[in-house]
């Protein structure tokens, strides 16, 4: 795994920036990756003008890598994608036919649809306080590919996020989405975006613990071309071996 370190956000954000539209003017044909969540906000800020008014990312598809459906339609666009469509597909000027959206009618063969469009050329992550990626949460098979994920009604703390996410108890789904880990570590590139002291123990964990299902994101040191962007905060518990690389 390639690390950079920044010295605060706004300039991991910058070169993230820079890092996404670069890989995307190389390829004819590109797919997308972007994650959900708020950490990659400032960073979509920094990518929508270039995306909406230049021509050179016309060629771009985008992929969402989750979704939380509004119950009870799990088969339609949720949470995810609703967020996604405010912070980047919308502000971006990007059409539907370039959008592959990640949800109950399609999980099943989301796979192999990704595979016959070329594979995922970029894949953004964020990191979970306990370790999850995407929507794969601690226990989550290393060989997962895409996959529906019950929902524990009776988990207190799961149904409060779930909530918060689609806007009230009532709208709980059943279930939600996200593409494995398997998907995910058959991504060409991936990139890794972490940042604040929150995050430093759980970072620490994934990159020098033992590679576990109970941190899903430990996986990610094996893939052939995952970088980590993350900021001195999130860094300052990784062992100086591993801090100097990317230095």
């Amino acid at each position: 795994m390639k690390i950079e370190l920044f010295p605060n956000i706004e300039k991991l954000n910058q070169q993230a920036a820079n890092h996404i539209l670069h890989a995307m003017r190389q390829h004819l044909h590109f797919n997308f990756a972007p994650t959900g969540g708020s950490t990659p906000l400032a960073l979509y800020q920094l990518l929508t003008p270039h995306l909406r008014e230049s021509q050179r990312y016309q060629h771009v598809h985008y992929y969402t890598q989750d979704e939380v459906p509004f119950h009870p339609f799990e088969n339609d666009k949720g949470a995810i994608y609703q967020h996604l469509q405010r912070h980047l597909f919308t502000p971006a000027g990007i059409p539907d036919e370039r959008i592959h959206a990640l949800n109950g009618s399609n999980y099943l063969h989301a796979d192999r649809q990704i595979a016959n469009n070329g594979g995922i050329d970029l894949l953004v992550l964020g990191l979970g306080s306990d370790g999850h990626i995407a929507a794969n949460l601690p226990g989550t098979p290393f060989d997962s590919e895409a996959h529906r994920i019950a929902i524990d009604r009776k988990n207190p703390a799961l149904m409060a996020i779930l909530a918060n996410e689609v806007g009230g108890k009532d709208l709980v789904p059943d279930a939600y989405f996200s593409l494995g880990i398997k998907t995910i570590m058959q991504a060409k590139n991936i990139l890794l975006l972490v940042t604040g002291e929150n995050k430093a123990q759980i970072l620490k964990q994934a990159l020098e613990g033992p590679l576990t299902e109970k941190v899903p994101a430990s996986i990610l040191r094996f893939h052939p071309a995952c970088t980590l962007f993350a900021d001195v905060a999130a860094a300052q518990l990784l062992k100086e071996v591993n801090v100097s690389q990317g230095l």
